[in-house]
């Protein structure tokens, strides 16, 4: 093994450091740029840093020889140090780390590729490959001038019941007092999502409204448009100010934000037989982001995450409903005397 291989083995401490605490930095640079500028939720940083981290962590090894893994694998170090740097330093939270880590990830490795190919296309001075760390500078002020693009996005998940409409459709109208217990695991739960305490409607004198409690004190409404007892039933949200507080949720993810909107939340109840039940659910929300062909099919996959949620708590729910009305009408049992 030469020595060029063995130094290349090595893990080169400042730039992984150095590189991390870059990224830190320009987190904390777009977090203060006005609001009119996307900042966090910008290309800049969410491409653009992390590409940047990566090809800093591989240049620290120039004049050395490096093997593509370790191009695509060693910025993923980087990277890390910079999500818990940005964690410590309380800009970030973890439900945005969970969703930002793919992403950062694959920038890193791209941007650690092309740093690597230069460093075995350039072989004097290298000095001037460090100009990469103005490319998020130079994207932020490019795509200010590009509008955000909004998209409307639908799931649509069903599960079988064992249980009548009628007996679903109350377990629907009032959710009360729910238990980490009834829900099913979700994804969306341990990366930080709140989970859901209460749902229940009730008339408000032409109206019937919805209204939701969730952990960590978030609590909204929403307005019944639609509705057929025991069949069908459709309402819309509405947030205010109010319906999120301080820290609940990652500002940038927070419902009826600037990125990201629930529209409205159906119910559908279809009788298979006599003792099953479809019970489908369709969401529809919108997406407003400048990485909407990343942050789309990550939406999809919390969103049909947490419809299944719903869908777990009302079968438990409804199923343990059902037996508990089967026992009650059950005929007693006759008791056989000994003689």
């Amino acid at each position: 093994m030469t020595e060029s291989e063995v130094q290349a083995k090595k893990l080169k401490w400042p730039w992984f450091i150095g590189g991390a605490i870059y990224g830190v930095f320009l987190r904390y640079i777009f977090d203060v740029l006005p609001s009119s500028v996307e900042g966090p939720m910008s290309m800049a940083f969410l491409i653009g840093t992390p590409f940047i981290v990566g090809a800093l962590t591989i240049y620290g090894y120039r004049g050395q020889t490096i093997r593509i893994p370790q191009m695509l694998f060693l910025p993923w170090v980087t990277v890390a140090l910079m999500l818990l740097g940005t964690a410590i330093a309380l800009l970030e939270g973890s439900i945005c780390i969970a969703i930002m880590t793919p992403l950062f990830l694959l920038c890193a490795s791209i941007g650690g590729l092309l740093m690597g190919i230069f460093l075995r296309l350039t072989t004097e001075n290298t000095k001037p490959l460090l100009s990469i760390a103005l490319l998020p500078y130079l994207i932020l002020f490019a795509e200010n001038e590009i509008p955000l693009k909004e998209r409307n996005v639908q799931v649509v998940e069903s599960v079988i019941v064992q249980a009548s409409p009628k007996v679903i459709w109350n377990q629907i109208m009032s959710a009360k007092e729910i238990k980490p217990g009834e829900l099913p695991l979700s994804i969306s739960h341990l990366i930080g999502v709140p989970k859901p305490l209460e749902g229940i409607n009730q008339k408000k004198g032409e109206q019937e409204i919805r209204y939701s409690i969730w952990e960590r004190g978030i609590n909204f409404k929403a307005v019944v448009t639609n509705s057929s007892k025991n069949n069908y039933i459709k309402w819309d949200y509405v947030f205010d100010k109010n319906s999120f507080p301080k820290g609940s949720m990652d500002d940038h993810v927070a419902i009826g934000g600037k990125y990201f909107d629930l529209h409205n939340t159906s119910f559908t109840l279809q009788p298979v037989n006599e003792s099953q039940t479809k019970l489908t659910i369709t969401a529809n929300y919108r997406i407003n982001s400048a990485i909407n062909f990343y942050a789309i099919p990550i939406s999809r996959i919390l969103g049909v995450d947490l419809v299944k949620t719903i869908l777990g708590l009302y079968k438990y729910r409804s199923e343990a409903a059902n037996t508990s009305t089967m026992r009650a009408n059950a005929p007693p049992q006759a008791t056989v005397g000994r003689s």
